[in-house]
């Protein structure tokens, strides 16, 4: 029987390593008291305090020996288990992350490395065999770099396209030394079809878990055996990549997985979140924190924009398999924070389908400069003027104090990050 692997020149074929920072969190508070990664018996918490103190990170030491992991609550962790709780530092981790993503950019071009969240990163080294030796070496470099320079220990999975990084490390990289798998198309019924779980692939989610649970589809290995277009009728064009990366065919390319600066000519704010945002009300407050911010260097330059575009980059992929999308509209010249918050919100209640997002970016465009007041024939010249006024104050002060001088209260909500990156992220101690 032909399988989608037999075409062997349809296949997409790079050298992609996807590279994780093992207990990233923990493993930073480990190395600033002077304690090795793995023997440190440390556990990040927020609300430290509290007994309903929620745990972000822990050692391996301590999930190995005592079950601490992500989401554990304070009361569970008595006092036999001497296990250290620490506040997390989030601008110590961004700063190291930032450190170590330089380390990275050195063996491979900027467009061919995507930062996939705060401890992960891809990066395709296709064009860097020459320079640095075979994708275990060039491994064993990165792995060496990092912990020399910064301490942190890195787990890497490689294989010919991101899918098959991805699953090599989260199931095969990050279980023991040297901390390196590498899976390919030839291993697949060996790798990928014994994956334990269904939700263990990536881009597999409790309910689409369910669903294929409903077709009588139960393993990674059924997964692929399935009739293709009874899958695509079920969960559209998902249904086809869910498909194919049972046989571990992605295409995703990341030189255009690349979280795009937004540099074309006008005014913009992008960011990549610190975990995934799958809440619409989160996401309304993260763009518009970053609308706000985009507004305020407007005024900062006297300037107007008629033009307010969104860009929203997925986790994995959403249900339409894209990778990410943009949007955008027209609207009246204007550098009102409200008028450009309102427009970013409504272009994502109208375009988002509810798939976890891992970026974010706002942008205006069509500048203009800006010779007098904006009157809007449907609000009060009065309170117009009024409003100008008040931004004018807000900026003020925040150009002397700081932006986290004034701050939204949605800023204090779950969703927010303004305050994060004007000093305290993520709501937790800088």
């Amino acid at each position: 029987m032909q399988t989608p692997l037999d075409n062997k020149q349809r296949l997409p074929v790079h050298d992609i390593m996807c590279i994780d920072c093992k207990s990233f969190f923990a493993s930073t508070e480990a190395i600033k008291r002077g304690l090795h990664p793995l023997a440190a018996k440390i556990a990040v918490m927020s609300r430290e305090e509290s007994s309903g103190g929620l745990i972000l990170a822990a050692s391996p030491y301590s999930k190995q020996n005592y079950g601490v992991k992500l989401g554990s609550r304070r009361f569970e962790i008595n006092d036999q288990m001497d296990v250290e709780m620490v506040e997390p530092h989030m601008a110590d981790y961004v700063a190291l992350n930032y450190k170590i993503n330089l380390i990275y950019r050195q063996f491979t071009d900027d467009k061919d490395w995507y930062p996939y969240s705060i401890d992960e990163s891809f990066i395709d080294v296709s064009h860097s065999h020459n320079l640095f030796g075979t994708n275990k070496q060039i491994a064993k470099k990165i792995q060496d770099r990092v912990f020399h320079e910064t301490g942190i220990i890195t787990t890497i999975g490689a294989g010919q396209n991101p899918l098959l990084a991805k699953l090599a490390l989260d199931n095969a990289a990050k279980e023991k030394e040297p901390w390196f798998a590498e899976w390919g198309y030839d291993d697949v019924p060996n790798t990928i079809w014994k994956i334990p779980q269904l939700v263990d692939m990536w881009g597999i989610g409790s309910h689409t878990a369910t669903k294929l649970n409903n077709l009588g589809i139960y393993t990674v290995a059924e997964l692929a055996h399935a009739d293709v277009k009874e899958l695509k009728k079920k969960f559209g064009i998902l249904g086809e990549q869910l498909y194919y990366h049972a046989w571990g065919i992605d295409y995703s390319d990341i030189e255009k997985k690349y979280l795009p600066s937004l540099t074309n000519k006008g005014y913009n704010n992008s960011q990549i979140l610190m975990r995934d945002y799958t809440k619409q009300s989160e996401l309304l407050t993260v763009l518009s924190e970053t609308a706000d911010q985009v507004a305020t260097r407007l005024r900062k330059n006297n300037v107007v924009a008629e033009i307010v575009s969104i860009f929203i980059g997925m986790a994995t992929t959403d249900k339409r398999g894209r990778t990410h999308f943009s949007a955008q509209m027209h609207i009246e010249a204007t550098n009102a924070t409200d008028e450009i918050a309102f427009a970013v919100r409504y272009l994502l209640k109208s375009k988002w389908d509810g798939s976890a997002v891992r970026s974010v970016g706002v942008s205006c465009s069509r500048i203009s400069k800006k010779h007098q007041i904006q009157f809007n024939i449907f609000q009060d010249p009065i309170q117009t003027i009024d409003h100008e006024k008040l931004e004018a104050i807000i900026d003020t002060i925040r150009h002397k104090y700081g932006y986290s001088a004034l701050i939204r209260a949605s800023s204090k909500t779950k969703g927010g990050t303004a305050i994060e990156r004007a000093g305290l992220l993520g709501g937790h101690q800088a």
